[in-house]
């Protein structure tokens, strides 16, 4: 992550990551046949991570403000956490560009769901349960792209994009939750 971080994935080489780990290259392709396993050897390392804070999140979730809170929680952790490590952006467009990969970035973005979904199910009338379920898959993933967009501009437009991001996902899912939006949608 440290030459990710410095010099973009796609300019690190094997013989860097084995100079930097100490060791003869043959060591590193021992462990790891080529770069996309780096990659993700160090994606899974990430998921760790971010299920770690989400589960933290979604286990305090017992009411429909809590769910909403943690909407707002899940966001910023993730946002923090990429801005101290800018590197894990890198890592991130590398796992959704690599078709050989097939995108797990999708996969784990389903299993958050799927999480978020059991733990707030309950607050969503039965009638809307599905179109709950797509919703919240589109709102996780636009998560990530706002994510981007946030880091790519200036601070201060980077916390109205997220503001902004904030109150979208709040008067979403404050409809699921009610049955209509919040008076100041």
């Amino acid at each position: 992550m440290e030459l990710i971080g410095r010099k973009g994935i796609d300019s690190v080489t094997m013989k860097e990551i084995a100079a930097l780990s100490g060791g003869p290259i043959a060591s590193v392709y021992q462990y790891f046949p080529n770069k996309s396993a780096i990659i993700v050897m160090l994606y899974e390392r990430y998921v760790e991570e971010v299920r770690s804070f989400a589960v933290e999140q979604i286990e305090k979730i017992a009411t429909a403000e809590d769910a909403l809170d943690a909407t707002e929680s899940l966001f910023d952790l993730y946002y923090y956490k990429i801005r101290r490590e800018p590197s894990t952006q890198d890592l991130l467009n590398a796992i959704q560009a690599d078709k050989a990969l097939g995108n797990p970035d999708i996969t784990e973005t389903r299993l958050q769901v799927e999480a978020f979904y059991k733990a707030t199910e309950q607050f969503v009338s039965e009638a809307l349960r599905e179109n709950y379920s797509r919703a919240l898959l589109v709102m996780f993933h636009m998560a990530g792209a706002t994510l981007r967009l946030a880091l790519s501009v200036p601070d201060g437009e980077a916390r109205q994009i997220m503001t902004q991001f904030k109150s979208i996902i709040r008067t979403q899912t404050t409809y699921y939750f009610t049955g209509s939006f919040p008076a100041t949608a």
